[in-house]
């Protein structure tokens, strides 16, 4: 997601983090579905191990922390916001799923931005809809969707919409 980051902000500081399951371009942030379910024991214990990481750094020096997330990683941070709701000013989260999250934390300053393909058979769109709804339902009262007409990958389109979006 570095190449993102520097469309986005060309001048932002970037700590970028590396899913531990699996290798190369395997390598995830969490076990892989069984039967289209995510193992709730393992998520959950990843979740816990990364905010227990997160916390010991200083993030006091930046104003403004946006965490982005494609696929695996998009799913990963939906985790962390079921956690901790403000860990970030933005989220932008490319092509997530909707696995029955649990959100129950209303945010004081998260704004969400997600996009998906109408094509996207990981990642169908439906399921950023009912995200969005459940969300917007506990107060994420800027959550925006970015609809393509693209599959489950990363489209310039897409990239130039988001440009747009996140600068605003």
């Amino acid at each position: 997601m570095l190449f993102l980051t520097g469309e986005l902000d060309s001048h932002a500081s970037v700590i970028s983090f590396l899913g531990n399951v699996g290798i190369g371009k395997n390598r995830r942030f969490f076990n892989p579905l069984i039967n289209g379910k995510v193992d709730k024991k393992d998520y959950s214990e990843r979740i816990d191990e990364f905010l227990k990481n997160w916390d010991l750094m200083d993030i006091s020096k930046y104003k403004n922390i946006t965490f982005i997330g494609y696929s695996n990683g998009a799913n990963f941070t939906l985790g962390l916001l079921e956690k901790r709701p403000d860990i970030a000013n933005t989220t932008i989260l490319l092509h997530p799923s909707n696995f029955d999250w649990q959100f129950t934390k209303k945010p004081e300053k998260n704004k969400i931005i997600a996009t998906t393909g109408a094509l996207d058979l990981m990642a169908p769109a439906a399921d950023v809809v009912k995200l969005k709804n459940q969300l917007s339902g506990i107060g994420y009262e800027e959550f925006q969707i970015i609809m393509l007409d693209s599959g489950h990958e990363i489209t310039n389109e897409e990239i130039e919409k988001l440009k747009e979006i996140y600068k605003k």
